[in-house]
């Protein structure tokens, strides 16, 4: 499986030692969220969607045709083949 990595950083610079939350808005935004060691403070971090989409790829997958996608493929690692 591919992915694309989203870089997170609180204000004082420190990556995240340990995500919290993951959650996903309304208005399409990815909203991450936790605490800083260093700083000593809640951060959360948020990113559109529709920008973490590789460029070039325009293409926008029904979300019922996405989850049946994920849950073939889910079954298919359990050994259950649909025929």
């Amino acid at each position: 499986m591919g992915y694309r990595h989203l870089s997170m950083n609180c204000r004082c610079g420190l990556p995240p030692s340990r995500i919290d939350e993951v959650g996903i808005t309304d208005d399409r935004e990815i909203v991450i969220h936790w605490w800083c060691e260093e700083c000593q403070r809640v951060v959360y971090a948020s990113k559109s969607v529709d920008s973490c989409w590789p460029a070039g790829n325009s293409t926008v997958i029904p979300e019922a045709e996405l989850q049946n996608a994920y849950d073939a493929q889910f079954l298919q690692k359990l050994g259950i083949v649909d025929d």
